[in-house]
């Protein structure tokens, strides 16, 4: 039992690190479209168009692609005030009541952000800015719709609960261990 929950604790590792990666693309995308909307606009009089707005929605990409390696790892930020609760079967029994409160949390989020995408779509609602290719783009306008975005931000908002709660029962199997300490011990 150890050794297949060791297996999918390094293949959830390695998944998320794999996303991860992807949100380092989408950073050095906003460093490339920065840099160039910057020496567009100071060097040539003609900054990019609708580079702002790029940059706007290629930050949930960076935010959102983080999140299953961050809460996975548990790399977010953490205030040990009282480092005796992280001990034992009291560390554990908290460890588990936070990544239940911290899944919740994350999916009722991630409904509003579906029911949101899914009203953006119900109105049609498109960036003022960005035009799609024809494919993306809606027969009565050029400009991407609002619902893509929408989605991939209630998607991985999803994928990031279904990781918690992987880390939830990895650390519900293995009683006493902590939800910090456990990938460190096994890998």
């Amino acid at each position: 039992m150890n050794q297949f929950l060791n297996t999918i604790e390094r293949l959830a590792i390695n998944v998320s690190r794999s996303i991860s990666i992807l949100a380092g693309l989408v950073l050095l995308w906003i460093v490339l479209i920065t840099c160039v909307d910057v020496v567009g606009r100071y060097f040539f009089n003609s900054p990019l168009y609708a580079g702002a707005e790029i940059i706007k929605v290629s930050m949930a990409g960076v935010i959102f692609f983080s999140l299953p390696y961050m809460f996975f790892k548990n790399e977010h930020i953490i205030v040990d005030l009282f480092p005796i609760f992280k001990r034992g079967y009291l560390g554990w029994i908290l460890g588990l009541a936070f990544l239940a409160i911290g899944g919740y949390a994350l999916w009722v989020i991630g409904d509003k952000t579906f029911s949101l995408a899914m009203r953006s779509l119900e109105d049609g609602d498109t960036y003022e800015y960005i035009i799609a290719p024809s494919f993306l783009a809606r027969e009565n306008s050029e400009f991407l719709p609002k619902v893509y975005i929408d989605t991939f931000i209630a998607v991985s908002i999803y994928f990031t609960v279904f990781m918690i709660a992987l880390k939830f029962l990895l650390v519900l199997l293995k009683p006493g261990s902590s939800a910090e300490s456990s990938e460190e011990e096994n890998l």
